[in-house]
């Protein structure tokens, strides 16, 4: 029985009424919250942590149930189990991370959807003040809807992301899947006056179509949107026997050394860019969630090169 509860992937101690430690397990001794040399001591000469020491203290007095502590720069919650005599303790540092980065994501979507919420009301009130609608002035607040729209339907994919964690091992063209991603792209292509070089010959991919294409397509529209105009978009395609690594290289802005690895964090967006801030964001996940590698380099002034890694 001692054999399997030191095996936990928690912590585990045990007090008698006295308060002296009787047992605490492999997990709580690596992890240097309990010394090895525990036995018969106790509490207050076992815990390296003070706030672990006054929590088992108020336990043992039934005082306390929960507590959330620092060790070594990890992140541990204790529990008294039923009795008042066991302590359990486990790791939450990933946990805690994740609600860290839940905040700063709520925060961040109620931030990218008042500012368009608010022009467009601005915009309304504006055109509807005067006699007769201001046709210049809706046309400004109607191109606010739509990109409203395109963010709640991003934020809506990152969501899915998320839970659906499924994937087929389809066969295709690299080159065929580009060549579609260009085709929906075309018209803010035309627009920027991108011009777009494709070397993609004979290369094949195994791996999730449909995700390859959101992955690729946002990668592609990220080296269009921060290009500059009658820039170009360079994409190439290479097989190597375990892998095939594609390259999007683009003539635009480039990207700060000290912003380079910012840019794969949901809503960051570079000083003086324009756009949401959520497409390098969705690529990395889609990445991640295909086994795929995402890479980026940049020299400002010169333009940035993203490279996609499938491996196999």
């Amino acid at each position: 029985m001692r054999e399997v509860v030191d095996g936990l992937s928690l912590g585990l101690v045990l007090l008698n009424e006295e308060g002296q430690v009787e047992y605490a397990n492999r997990f709580c001794r690596e992890r240097g919250i309990v010394p090895d040399d525990y036995a018969g001591k106790r509490y207050y000469e076992v815990f390296r942590s003070l706030e672990l020491m006054s929590f088992v203290g108020e336990g043992l007095e039934g005082r306390s149930k929960e507590l959330r502590f620092e060790h070594s720069g990890r992140v541990y919650r204790a529990t008294f189990l039923k009795g008042g005599l066991a302590v359990q303790i486990e790791d939450i540092t990933e946990l805690v991370k994740l609600e860290r980065l839940q905040r700063e994501f709520s925060a961040s979507v109620s931030h990218e959807l008042s500012t368009p919420i608010t022009a467009v009301k601005g915009l309304l009130e504006t055109a509807l003040s005067g006699n007769k609608p201001d046709r210049e002035l809706l046309e400004r607040a109607l191109k606010r809807v739509r990109e409203l729209e395109g963010l709640i339907k991003a934020l809506r994919y990152m969501v899915s992301l998320e839970g659906d964690h499924q994937t087929s091992s389809d066969l295709f063209s690299a080159k065929e899947l580009l060549e579609d991603v260009i085709q929906d792209l075309k018209g803010e292509m035309e627009l920027l006056e991108i011009k777009v070089e494709l070397a993609c010959e004979g290369v094949e991919l195994r791996t999730d179509r449909d995700r390859a294409y959101i992955l690729l397509r946002n990668i592609v529209e990220n080296a269009v949107k921060h290009n500059r105009r009658g820039g170009k978009v360079r994409i190439e395609c290479e097989r190597t026997p375990d892998r095939v690594e594609i390259r999007v290289k683009d003539t635009g802005e480039g990207i700060a050394r000290e912003e380079l690895p910012l840019v794969f964090q949901p809503f960051y967006r570079g000083k003086g860019k324009k756009g949401m801030g959520l497409g390098l964001a969705i690529a990395k996940r889609v990445a991640e969630l295909l086994g795929a590698e995402l890479e980026i380099s940049s020299e400002e002034g010169k333009g940035t090169t993203v490279r996609v890694i499938f491996m196999g």
